[in-house]
C-alpha cells in the first residue's frame, strides 16, 4: 500500500519555506514510491548481444537493430546537430526505432565520459524521443555547448502530436552551463529547459524514470525538468517518476504547467539558487502528484508556488523543505 504523509504547513507570501510545522524532534516522514514505472529492463543472460561503437550514425544503426540488446558509446566528443533536422548527426530517436521488440540499453562506456556537443549552435534539442521509441535505457551521457529553442536539450514526445514514447529510462544524465537558453532573470520568458515532457497522439507519453540527473541552470536555462501541453485527443505525460535530481541555478527547477497532468513522482532531489522558484505547481485538475525528499536553498523569490495555494488539489508534498 502506498503511504504518504501530507505536510499540513500552510506558506506565507514571499520567501516562506514548506518546512512541517512544530520543532519537537519526530521521525522523518518517508514516501513509498513505486518501483521503476518506465524504462527498459536491462538485458540478461548469455544471450545478451553487445555493440561498441564510436560515432553517432554507427550508434543509430545499432539502435535500429533488433538484435542488438546493449550499445556502449566509446568515451569521447560527439557533435550533435539539432533533433528534429534528422541529419546524419542528430538523436531523433522516432520512428525509425519504434518497431524494436527488444529493450535495449545506450550507455557511456564510461558514465559521464562521452560529451554531445552542439559545437555552441543554436536551435537544440539534442536528443529527442518522439513517434513510438519505446524500452530504451539511456545511460551516463554528458551535454554541452548548445543553446536550447523553446523545447528541452532533452524532449520526451511534443511538435507535432505522434505516437507516444514510452518505457524510457534516463540515468546519469548531465547537462552543463554550455547548455543555454533565455532565461537571463527572474521574469524573462520560462520556454527552454533541460528536460522537457510534452504531449502525444493516444495516451501521451508514458512509463518514463529519469534518475540522477544533474542540471548546471547557470547558462540560464528556464527548468531542469518542465511538464506542459495536452489535450484530449493528444494527452500529456504520465506515470513519470524522477529520483535523485540535482539542480543549481535555473530560472525554476521543476515546473508542472497547465495540462491535467497525473500520476508524476518527484522523489529526491537538491536545488539551489533557483532564480525565481525551485517548484511551480499549475496543472489544473492534476491528480497523484507526489513531492518526496526535496530540498532547496537561496530561491529568488520562494521555495514552492503554486496559484492554487500551498496544498493544491491532487498534490502531496512529503518530507519538503524549499527555501
Amino acid at each position: 500500500m502506498l503511504v504518504v504523509v501530507l505536510l499540513a504547513a500552510v506558506i506565507a507570501a514571499g520567501d516562506s519555506p514548506i518546512v512541517a510545522p512544530g520543532s519537537s524532534p519526530t521521525p522523518t516522514p518517508t514516501v513509498a514510491v513505486s518501483p521503476n514505472t518506465g524504462g527498459a529492463a536491462a538485458p540478461s543472460g548469455s544471450s545478451l548481444k553487445s555493440v561498441r561503437v564510436s560515432s553517432i550514425a554507427s550508434l543509430k544503426s545499432a539502435l535500429a537493430n533488433d538484435s542488438v540488446d546493449e550499445i556502449v558509446v566509446a568515451d569521447g566528443t560527439y557533435q550533435v546537430s539539432p533533433s528534429n533536422g534528422e541529419s546524419a548527426d542528430s538523436l531523433w530517436i522516432g520512428a525509425d526505432f519504434a518497431d524494436r521488440t527488444r529493450p535495449v540499453i545506450v550507455r557511456a562506456a564510461t558514465p559521464g565520459g562521452v560529451i554531445l556537443d552542439g559545437g555552441g549552435a543554436s536551435g537544440y534539442s539534442a536528443l529527442s524521443f518522439e513517434d513510438g521509441a519505446h524500452d530504451q535505457t539511456w545511460d551516463g551521457f554528458t551535454f554541452a555547448n548548445m543553446t536550447a529553442d523553446q523545447s528541452g536539450i532533452i524532449e520526451i514526445g511534443g511538435y507535432v502530436p505522434r505516437r507516444p514514447p514510452h518505457h524510457l529510462t534516463l540515468r546519469n544524465l548531465t547537462i552543463t552551463s554550455s547548455c543555454t537558453g533565455s532565461a537571463t532573470s527572474a521574469s524573462a520568458p520560462t520556454v527552454d529547459h533541460a528536460v522537457y515532457i510534452a504531449n502525444a497522439a493516444g495516451t501521451g507519453p508514458h512509463d518514463i524514470l529519469i534518475e540522477d540527473l544533474t542540471v548546471d541552470g547557470r547558462g540560464h536555462l528556464a527548468s531542469a525538468v518542465h511538464f506542459d501541453h495536452g489535450d484530449a485527443a493528444a494527452p500529456a505525460a504520465t506515470k513519470v517518476t524522477v529520483r535523485r535530481l540535482h539542480v543549481v541555478s535555473t530560472q525554476q527547477a521543476i515546473i508542472l504547467w497547465e495540462p491535467a497532468l497525473h500520476d508524476i513522482t518527484f522523489d529526491g532531489a537538491d536545488i539551489k539558487d533557483a532564480l525565481r522558484y525551485a517548484v511551480r505547481y499549475e496543472s489544473i485538475g492534476g491528480s497523484g502528484i507526489v513531492f518526496a525528499n526535496l530540498t532547496s536553498t537561496g530561491s529568488g523569490t520562494q521555495g514552492f508556488f503554486s496559484s492554487q495555494g500551498s496544498t493544491p488539489p491532487g498534490v502531496t508534498l512529503v518530507n519538503v523543505d524549499l527555501r
